[in-house]
């Protein structure tokens, strides 16, 4: 077995299994110029479901990692139903380069904040270089300048370490530890002394895929930016070999001697999952490379084969919640913007609907083949018909020139409102603005917020609460229930 040296913070990988992982034709399942990348764009999602243990799931993994030689961990979850699985999942392993995916995040959070900028461009050092020098796999020469979108892309879709060493200097490693602790990756960290290792489990690796997947990750922009990313991925050896062609995979791999990982968002039909495996001090890399296909393959086939009609009683309202209507419930903010079920489903002129606080759920079997989440599922113009209700009406206004202006309206979208409206689910959740933000009487507690209706929402900013949480969303639906007859 071959002596793993550690250089700065990053592992030699031994000249021949390196020559065999790098070069087409050399016999690895790997090529530098296969691509996994979309046949369509992938779903969207803004939230997803709380992890719910799967016993068929959880037997799946466990029968094809369990008796395995070596230390392997895996964690799996089902976005829209919270079907989830691990084995060894709070077990730190070293990352390998599964920490380039803390990289990316703290890239964009200092984008977001005006830190840096994307195209910002910074100069390759001897230093960025050292690693890449030593293993004679030097892509980006000593004095190269690139601006920090290209070095991200270079990071994560070849996985080139200098390019990874440029933006942690760039970056700052205390800046990306940070932001890790932040979103609740408590067993991660990144060991920039070149003293000890980049460790990780299998569990904070999936709920940093879910925090990318549901728009969580920054902001729903920087997310989609970093899936489009993870799916221009070239190393594809691990986890795509089990997926049928032409399935969207967004994935990070990490390759160091005796340890090879991949964790990535799988967009299948039934809709997206997360998988991630770890394997470290194998008996043999074929092993990883014939059983990692094999949980992709039972894994996807397992969500995509056997239906789920997932439901979910709410003792607040004494109301459950069911299959299409919760999926999308989980996907498009759950509570958040919905709030909780007031009503069963029922029959209304032939459309089956549901009554939230926030919302009315319609399913309308037509829009089956739309594409995203649930797409049979219709938000009713709520907004719309509240606001009809009270008689309020508003006159068209010009284009502001900042936000998103609404043509079809006469209304634009700015400010808190404007990051809410795009952050949380745009027009399928909240429709277009009707009205301009203005002052306005809350019904229900009697204060006044800024105020901004939308066809299927009205929006009111609350200065009182914490920066992030100031967006809230009316209870429109129990509004209209309650002024009906018998309401």
């Amino acid at each position: 077995m071959a002596k793993r040296r550690k250089v700065r913070g990053f592992f030699v990988i031994p000249a021949l299994i390196l020559i065999s992982l790098l070069l087409p034709g050399s016999g690895a399942p790997w090529s530098a110029t296969q691509v996994a990348r979309a046949s369509e764009p992938p779903t969207t999602l803004y939230s997803s479901a709380p992890d719910e243990p799967d016993s068929q799931l959880q037997a799946i993994v466990e029968d094809v990692v369990g008796n395995l030689g070596g230390d392997w961990g895996v964690a799996v979850k089902k976005l829209d139903t919270g079907q989830y699985a691990a084995f060894n999942g709070d077990k730190q392993q070293v990352s390998a380069s599964l920490y380039k995916v803390w990289v990316l995040n703290e890239l964009y959070r200092q984008a977001k904040a005006g830190i840096v900028s994307l195209d910002d461009t910074s100069t390759v050092t001897s230093e960025d270089a050292y690693f890449d020098s030593i293993q004679g796999n030097l892509a980006l020469d000593v004095g190269t300048t690139l601006t920090l979108r290209r070095a991200a892309y270079l990071m994560v879709t070849i996985s080139d370490n200098t390019a990874a060493a440029f933006l942690v200097r760039v970056l700052g490693p205390d800046n990306i530890n940070r932001f890790m602790k932040q979103n609740g990756l408590d067993h991660s960290f990144l060991d920039w002394s070149g003293v000890g290792d980049n460790l990780t489990t299998p569990i904070d690796m999936m709920h940093e895929m879910e925090m990318i997947a549901t728009s969580q990750m920054v902001d729903a922009d920087s997310s989609k930016q970093m899936i489009e990313m993870m799916l221009d991925q070239q190393i594809n050896n691990l986890i795509p070999p089990g997926l049928p062609d032409g399935v969207p995979y967004a994935h990070k791999t990490g390759a160091l001697d005796l340890q090879l990982h991949d964790a990535g968002i799988v967009y299948g039909p039934s809709g997206p999952f997360v998988i991630v495996a770890m394997a470290s001090n194998m008996d043999s890399y074929q092993t990883v490379y014939d059983k990692m296909p094999e949980l992709a393959t039972r894994v996807y086939n397992y969500f995509n084969d056997h239906t789920s009609s997932p439901a979910l009683y709410f003792p607040q309202t004494r109301q459950s919640v069911g299959h299409d209507f919760l999926k999308f419930w989980n996907e498009y903010g759950g509570l958040k913007n919905f709030g909780l079920p007031i009503g069963p489903e029922e029959m209304q002129g032939g459309i089956l609907v549901q009554q939230f606080e926030r919302a009315r759920f319609e399913i309308h079997p037509e829009n089956a083949g739309a594409g995203g989440p649930a797409p049979e599922v219709v938000l009713g113009l709520i907004g719309q018909e509240r606001a009809a209700q009270l008689n309020l009406s508003w006159a068209r206004s010009d284009d502001p020139g900042q936000g998103k202006y609404f043509p079809a309206t006469g209304q634009a979208i700015t400010g808190d409102f404007y990051d809410y409206w795009v952050n949380n689910g745009g027009e399928r959740a909240f429709g277009f603005p009707i009205s301009p933000a203005a002052n306005m009487t809350n019904p229900n507690d009697g204060k006044t917020y800024l105020t901004q209706w939308f066809q299927r929402a009205r929006m009111e900013l609350h200065p009182e609460l914490p920066a992030g949480q100031r967006v809230v969303l009316g209870a429109l639906g129990s509004e209209l229930s309650s002024s009906q007859p018998g309401g």
